[in-house]
């Protein structure tokens, strides 16, 4: 049916197209291995960035709460003796630091791989305390023309910083909470 010629034939073919076939097979092989190295570099980058966006967060937060904090010089443990000292040192003049979201917030959607999501579940829960730590402050150191003519009432306002104290002792309780949530939680991306 077949004659040697066909097979011979066959075999030619063969054997000339199997260099072809290999060189494919080792490009494809090459070109994989190329993408998955730049899936894990970008993967590394991701984490390496994100973790420094939360770290650098977390540094400015302490660092804003430390000089705050520092301005009672006697560090009173009474709430609202420490927020009277407070106030009337400068606490209203103290902007809070600006938070970096941007890394978060721009993170592409093929990098969330890099991520498990426990680590994803604390970055976020980092990011929503550093923003309620900005509602908090913005709600404490705000004073409404109504709160400032309270404020006044008393003495002139000599002594001011007590009712402000007594004002806001809640709310800066709240925001010490907030902060000691931050600063204590354990790095979501920590190797």
């Amino acid at each position: 049916m077949f004659g040697s010629n066909f097979w011979q034939n066959v075999a030619s073919v063969f054997a000339a197209s199997l260099p072809g076939v290999i060189a494919v097979i080792v490009a494809q092989y090459l070109a994989q291995r190329r993408e998955d190295q730049n899936t894990r570099r970008l993967y590394a980058s991701a984490r390496r960035l994100l973790a420094l966006e939360v770290a650098s967060n977390r540094a400015s937060l302490d660092n804003f709460w430390r000089t705050i904090n520092a301005l009672d010089k006697e560090q009173k443990q009474n709430v609202q003796e420490h927020l009277a000292a407070l106030a009337e040192n400068g606490l209203l003049g103290y902007d809070l630091p600006h938070w970096s979201f941007s890394r978060w917030e721009r993170l592409e959607a093929d990098t969330y791989a890099a991520f498990t999501e426990k680590e994803l579940a604390g970055i976020d829960q980092i990011n929503r305390a550093l923003a309620g730590v900005t509602d908090l402050y913005r709600d404490l150191v705000t004073l409404t023309p109504e709160d400032k003519a309270d404020l006044a009432k008393n003495m002139g306002g000599r002594f001011w910083m007590n009712d402000f104290a007594r004002m806001r002792d809640g709310t800066y309780s709240k925001l010490a909470t907030a902060v000691q949530q931050v600063l204590s939680a354990a790095n979501p991306l920590a190797q």
